[in-house]
Parts: structure tokens; C-alpha cells; sequence
């Protein structure tokens, strides 16, 4: 697998993680990155995950088939901006790490029409509270999942280079189709996100809550809520981005969650009396449900 020079277009937790790891696994290539700000060029410099770094006031135009391959690392929309700038032929591979794939896969068709071609979109999915390069994880996508998306005319070479790319680098991988790809991660990752972002806002809300997290100097929250928190509010510039792709299944995704979780508040309105056997009906389908999903079986 010869890799020479890579591009990653955006460089925050994410491109710098993946810099890292390209760089244990591949010590000889020549990383470049382009970031929006200053400030992110000399953290990464400083933090040497880059060999050259162009902000975009400095590198206006980038020369595309310079690279072997270049990876977007931005929100989705700034992706869907610059797919049409690529040119339709030459050996450079393409790569997203887009949390949305329907909406890029739709871009890259209609780019690239009958011309077959090197993109292919792909979702790592892994992450941190934590954002920008000076974040940035060497082992962050080491035994991690990596959604690979194949757009209607990608070559199959280049998408075989790209499954061989992520798992290089620690990933496994997985072949999913663009729209099953929006559904399900609508209710397995963009929905969590939503939850656990409004619990504490309604935490936040409750003046009872917070006099008493204002009087002491440690926190007050047991596990339940560290867990369920520990996501929220993390980096609202991609999110919006991610809902602003997905907004018909995280629609149907928080509809569900609101009618199961209104028939749960219900369940405490009855006249006779608190159902104790539907709680735990709820509870032990919940935990089956836990185990199929993530595995543990």
C-alpha cells in the first residue's frame, strides 16, 4: 500500500488524530493539512502532526492530484462545497469522515455522473468531548468501527485501498449502504447526542439542582448522569451540520423517543396505582435490547 502524500482538509480532533495514526503506520509520508485559523496552524505545528499547514486565506486554490490521498475532515457541509471542485479524473483518492453519507453520496453522483472515479465516503465512528488538534489521539480509531459508503461509480480498487487504509491503521470495517447508513445512525449516535444534550438543560433549569450544586465545591452526580452527560454539547458546529443532513430520520428517531418516554410518564398518572410489572417489562426489554445492540452477548 503505497502512500506517499496525504492532504487532510481540516485538522481538529479528528484529521489530528488520524495524522498520528498515519503517521506510526506510515512514518515516511508527507502530511499536509489546511485548517481555517492561525491558531490551529501553529498547534499543529507545534504538536508536529503536520509536515506543511495552509490556512485558506494562504492556500486559496489546492492542487487536488498533488496528493495520494486526501481526506475531508470538516463538517458535512463544508464537504458538500468542495466535492464539486475535485477534478473527475486522475489517481488521487478521496475520503470523507462525514457522520451523514446520503447527502454526500448524492453530491458525488451527480459531480461525477458516468465517470468512474476515486471517492469513496466513509464514517469513522469514534470521537471526544474534547475538540480541536491539540486534542488529538494517536490510538483514537484502534478497534473502532469505520463505515465505508461506495457512491454509484467509485472504482472498486480505490474503495478496496480504503478498506485496506482504515484497517492499516487499527480500524475494522463495514460496507453500508448510504440511506440505512442516515437511519440507523439517527437513532445510535445522533440521537444520544440530542438526549443526553437536553437532559442537562432540563438539569440546568431546576432551581432546586442547581442551589445545590452551587453551595458545595464537588459534584453531586452519581454515575447515571456523568454517563449520560458526558456527550453533551459537544462541538455544535458539526452537530448542526449532522442534523441539518439527517433531519427526516432524527425526526422519526425523536418522535419514537417521545411517545415511549410519554407512555413511561403515563405510567405514573394511572389511578390504581403505580404498574410495577410494566416498569420492569420496560426495564429487562431495554437491557436485551442493550446487550443485542452493543454486543455483549
Amino acid at each position: 500500500m503505497k502512500l506517499d502524500r496525504i492532504l487532510i482538509y481540516g485538522m481538529g480532533l479528528m484529521g489530528g488524530s488520524l495524522s498520528l495514526a498515519i503517521r506510526e503506520k506510515y512514518p515516511n509520508v508527507e502530511i499536509s493539512a489546511v485548517v481555517r485559523s492561525k491558531k490551529s496552524k501553529t498547534t499543529i505545528l507545534l504538536n508536529k502532526l503536520a509536515n506543511h499547514v495552509f490556512t485558506l486565506d494562504e492556500n486559496p486554490k489546492i492542487e487536488w492530484n498533488h496528493f495520494d490521498l486526501v481526506v475531508f475532515s470538516t463538517p458535512v457541509a463544508s464537504v458538500l462545497k468542495l466535492i464539486p471542485s475535485l477534478p473527475k479524473s486522475g489517481k488521487t483518492i478521496y475520503i470523507d469522515l462525514g457522520s451523514t453519507k446520503q447527502s454526500i453520496v448524492d453530491v458525488v453522483n451527480s459531480h461525477f455522473g458516468d465517470n468512474e472515479h476515486n471517492y469513496v465516503s466513509t464514517h469513522p465512528m469514534c470521537g471526544s468531548e474534547q475538540t480541536g488538534p491539540e486534542a488529538a489521539l494517536p490510538a483514537l480509531y484502534v478497534d473502532k468501527l469505520c463505515i465505508l459508503t461506495k457512491p454509484k461509480m467509485a472504482n472498486q480498487t480505490s474503495f478496496d485501498f480504503v478498506k485496506q487504509f482504515w484497517e492499516s491503521i487499527g480500524s475494522w470495517t463495514i460496507e453500508m449502504d448510504a440511506k440505512v447508513h442516515d437511519e440507523t445512525l439517527a437513532y445510535v449516535s445522533h440521537l444520544p447526542h440530542v438526549i443526553s444534550t437536553i437532559l442537562v438543560n432540563v438539569a440546568g433549569k431546576n432551581q432546586t439542582t442547581m442551589d445545590q450544586v452551587n453551595s458545595i465545591l464537588k459534584p453531586i452526580t452519581g454515575g447515571g448522569f456523568r454517563d449520560m452527560s458526558r456527550i453533551a454539547g459537544s462541538n455544535a458546529e458539526m452537530w448542526v451540520s449532522i442534523f441539518k443532513e439527517n433531519q427526516s430520520f432524527l425526526i422519526d428517531s425523536i418522535d419514537q423517543f417521545i411517545k415511549q418516554l410519554t407512555e413511561f410518564r403515563n405510567l405514573f398518572l394511572e389511578d390504581i396505582g403505580l404498574d410495577e410489572s410494566k416498569i420492569i417489562s420496560i426495564w429487562e426489554s431495554a437491557l436485551e435490547k442493550k446487550e443485542t445492540i452493543q454486543k455483549n452477548k
